[in-house]
């Protein structure tokens, strides 16, 4: 009677999908559609109504009315709506008894004998039918055209029901998966955020308060480059502006941030650029920077340190080896380079057990530490110790091995000996114990007993250095000595112990730890030696230094006393002679006056020889270095000796050499006194005969010239046997030099010392009755600044108006000082101690002060320290010129300290005198 369309498998699949994909078979969409069939039943006026949903071998009735609950799941084979629902109109039986094939199917939906049916398939969208609107009655009835139309519209409005239901459910779904976005976005540790192309922060997660402390309220709205460490910003908007140029669009890149506290913290960050939008994560890597900081400073040190490193990658090859190995094993990185390291050391004799299992260990991602006979290049077999740490990656699989190799063929060499020792051990008499691993005794021998007094049962099971201390014994270096043995290091000590008896010995102690073939400390063995006898003797050392060191200081302040006290006296006769061969002395008083001058400066000579001597020997000569014009200085010494040369019927010559710089750096006035010497004795040892100063360029580099020196007369000579000694002190070459010609004997001994002061060496040549000759070289520094020799002042008659204050309790110097400075015009004024100077200059206002060392209360230095301290320009800058006859290299630094600018060595030289007024005064 009825023809319904027959469907193909697929069709069923795909209806079947889209009934699937409104979740309505469930028990939770039991009443969604109540109200629809309600108002379809009562549009019929029939007693029962339902929507049925046809699965693949069920009907499923939803929101039936007047059908009994047990009758709410069908099987699909016994039911017409799964023929009714392919039919595009509704479906109706008036009477069902006229139509038996139908009576079957619907008996089975109630327990009465149905009479009305009628069904309006339901279909989506796509036109796929997923059920019925179904009708039914007990008795048979008619329905309108009306009626039809109604409850086809309904049907309709079960379809849109069922859309607005799945829409609702995608809707919650898409809610909910943004919301676990927005979660995971909240809760991530990593920064996300959105940028506008101005940098302007959209979008940010709370990852921005755990990392920079800053709310997300409070970065909302500003510019990302805000919070951009300044260094990073030009670099990183260049790259992003250069990539958007090449059309990129995804960058990586690692710059820093700062936080809220100042605080720099790096980022990594991926930033992928759409439309307008920047979208941003960053990961933390701080911490990765500053491993990869310190693994860059460990591969600094590991190229630095004794012992051999070596990278090998995962699959044990090896990327990279420091110098240390090399100098071990004699292997390049050429060499070993992709290499397996095991292959290349081992030898004829190499246990490849060790290395098997080596192997076996790195992969199973375990470190190990071996000692193996492995060889050098050259085959040289060598005992070496390896420790391996192997590398893990994030999946913990093995990513680099880092090994340290250390030399031990010593060690081992130590432990063949120990072997052969513990046969003699028993025997000998150094004390010898052996250690567990702990460091406590299990074993020592005789002598050791015998040394402490302690038997091995009192010492088994005891640390050595525990029972040994006592109140004075360096528990510190019992520390670090244990430190070292548990490093595995062989070491010596000496401690202060105390035997059993309480008494205190001195103990040498030698420590070898015995390793086993793990590598780990099996037990440890010392060398125990009585010391006492020789730290005696260093400490009777240490004492006697401290009282030479308290002689040298005597001796110092001895020599500058005999300085002061000698010069005083000194200055008086000198000057005295001075001032009266300057006063138009009479005819017959000019020689004995010029006796009286020679013989007083020639006894100045002599003192000064002494002292000069004795500064060399306590360490209170130092060498100036200060430009200076050597050609300059050589024709000063010359000219200045023609007098005396000429007298003795010499000729004085001078040979330089035009190559030497016109200026150098070095201590002139010292080379003067050596080449003063050296001209003044060839002048006193000749008679009518010819001296030359030869000065010779020999080589310059940047830094340096070397200047040959040669000073040959044509005189008496020196004996062959008495060259070796001449410059030893109070030496000369015969016994009635110094009777016939004079002079103490210091001269040259005074010229070598001074020379070894310029790492120079002086060497003799004479022929007795032909001459002699003397020889040195002398490396200058290059004058390389800008600094000039300064040019010798114009020596001035008259310092008119000048006012000096002279500062001296001695009444000699006074007058002499009175007498010289009155002849230049100046106006002098006069203190005798340190308190009235300070009175007068507070008073009155001077040009240049002189001011004595050594006074009675408050000397010198101490006077112009309270000068200086004095509130005014006038006290922090008036010239205060020392007037000392000390010449230690202390007192000159104490000159400096004490603010003074200069000093006048006694007795007073006139021209010195005057080249200080000129410089300070003019």
């Amino acid at each position: 009677m009825f023809n319904f369309p027959i469907k193909s498998e697929e069709y069923e699949r795909q209806r079947l999908a889209a009934l699937h994909s409104y979740d309505v078979l469930g028990e939770s969409f039991e009443h969604e559609l109540d109200l629809l069939v309600k108002l379809a039943a009562q549009i019929v006026d029939v007693p029962m109504a339902y929507v049925g949903f046809v699965d693949t071998d069920k009907v499923f009735l939803k929101s039936a009315i007047g059908i009994e609950e047990k009758h709410l799941i069908l099987p699909r084979d016994l039911t017409i709506c799964q023929h009714t629902m392919l039919v595009d109109q509704i479906f109706v039986a008036p009477d069902v008894l006229l139509q038996p094939e139908l009576v079957a199917n619907l008996m089975a939906a109630v327990d009465s004998p149905l009479r009305f049916y009628a069904s309006a398939a339901i279909k989506d969208e796509d036109g796929f039918p997923l059920g019925c609107l179904c009708l039914l009655d007990v008795v048979p009835r008619e329905i309108n055209q009306h009626q039809k139309e109604a409850i086809e519209t309904l049907a309709k409005q079960v379809v849109t029901h069922l859309a607005l239901k799945r829409k609702n459910a995608q809707l919650q779904a898409q809610t909910l998966r943004f919301n676990e976005f927005v979660d995971i976005f909240t809760a991530s540790p990593e920064i996300h955020c959105i940028l506008n192309r101005q940098g302007e922060i959209l979008f940010i997660n709370q990852a921005v308060t755990t990392l920079l402390d800053y709310t997300v309220d409070e970065t909302i709205g500003q510019s990302m480059w805000n919070y951009c460490f300044r260094d990073d910003i030009n670099k990183t908007v260049y790259t992003l502006e250069e990539g958007l140029k090449n059309k990129q669009k995804q960058f990586a890149l690692d710059f820093r941030l700062i936080s809220k506290h100042n605080e720099i913290r790096w980022i990594s960050w991926g930033m992928v650029a759409k439309g307008d939008r920047w979208y941003c994560y960053g990961r933390d890597i701080t911490e990765n920077k500053r491993v990869e900081n310190e693994l860059t400073k460990l591969s600094f040190v590991a190229s630095k340190i004794d012992n051999g490193v070596v990278i090998n990658d995962a699959n044990n090859r090896v990327t990279w080896i420091n110098n240390a190995f090399e100098k071990i094993t004699g292997f390049t990185l050429d060499d070993v380079k992709g290499q397996r390291l095991g292959d290349l050391i081992s030898g004829p004799d190499t246990d490849w057990s060790i290395i098997e299992r080596a192997r076996a260990m790195t992969q199973q991602s375990k470190s190990f530490t071996v000692d193996m006979l492995a060889y050098r290049k050259d085959k040289t077999p060598i005992w070496i110790s390896v420790y391996n740490t192997v590398v893990l990656d994030e999946d913990g699989k093995v990513e680099s091995e880092v090994e340290i190799i250390i030399d031990i063929t010593d060690k081992k060499k130590v432990e063949d000996d120990l072997q052969v020792l513990s046969l003699v051990a028993s025997n000998t008499n150094t004390g010898v114990t052996i250690a567990n691993a702990q460091g406590e005794v299990t074993w020592a021998n005789s002598a050791l007993e015998e040394l402490l007094g302690y038997s091995l049962s009192e010492l088994s099971g005891k640390m050595l250095g525990n029972l040994l201390s006592g109140p004075n014994t360096d528990r510190t270096s019992i520390a670090e000595s244990r430190d070292k043995s548990l490093a595995k290091l062989p070491h010596s000590l000496e401690v202060l112990a105390y035997k059993k008896n309480g008494e205190e010995i001195w103990l040498s102690v030698y420590n070898t730890p015995i390793l086993n073939d793990k590598g780990l400390i099996e037990r440890q063995v010392e060398l125990i030696n009585d010391i006492t006898q020789r730290k005696q003797v260093e400490r009777e050392m240490v004492e006697s230094r401290e009282q030479a060191l308290q002689l040298s200081e005597a001796k110092e302040m001895f020599l500058s006393v005999m300085s002061h006290e000698i010069r005083t006296p000194l200055n008086a006769v000198i000057g005295m002679t001075h001032l009266l061969l300057d006063n138009d002395p009479k005819e017959s008083q000019i020689d004995d006056l010029n006796i009286l001058k020679f013989s007083s400066e020639n006894l100045l000579h002599i003192i000064n020889d002494i002292l000069d001597f004795t500064k060399i020997e306590t360490g209170n000569l130092h060498l100036e270095s200060i430009p200076f014009d050597l050609h300059t200085l050589c024709v000063d010494i010359t000219n200045s000796l023609q007098v005396s040369a000429g007298k003795k019927g010499n000729q004085l010559i001078l040979v330089y050499d035009d190559q030497i710089p016109a200026t150098l750096l070095g201590d002139k006035t010292r080379l003067y006194q050596v080449l003063i010497n050296l001209l003044g004795n060839a002048i006193k040892f000749t008679d009518n005969g010819t001296i030359q100063l030869q000065v010779k360029f020999k080589h310059s580099d940047e830094n340096n010239t070397l200047i040959y020196f040669e000073v040959r007369d044509t005189g008496i000579g020196i004996p062959a046997d008495k060259q070796s000694y001449i410059f030893e002190t109070f030496t000369q070459a015969k016994t009635d030099i110094a009777r016939k010609y004079g002079g103490t004997g210091l001269g040259l001994a005074i010229t070598k010392k001074l020379l070894k002061l310029y790492d120079s060496e002086i060497e003799v040549k004479s022929t007795e009755g032909k001459g002699t000759t003397f020889c040195f070289e002398i490396s200058f520094a290059n004058n390389n600044t800008n600094d000039q020799v300064m040019a010798a002042p114009a020596v001035a008659n008259l310092f008119t108006d000048k006012k000096v204050l002279v500062v001296d309790d001695n009444e000699v110097n006074i007058l002499i000082a009175k007498r010289f400075l009155s002849k230049w015009g100046l106006v002098i004024d006069f203190a005798v101690n340190g308190e009235e100077a300070i009175n007068k200059i507070m008073a009155n206002t001077y040009d240049l002060i002189f001011m004595d060392i050594r006074m009675p209360g408050i000397d010198g230095f101490d006077t112009t320290k309270i000068i200086r301290e004095l509130v005014g320009d006038y006290y922090k800058n008036v010239p205060i010129i020392a007037l000392t006859a000390s010449t230690l290299h202390n007192e000159h630094t104490k000159f400096k300290d004490s603010g003074m600018n200069g000093h006048v060595l006694k007795p007073f030289n006139p021209n010195e005198i005057k080249e200080v007024l000129n410089n300070y005064l003019r």
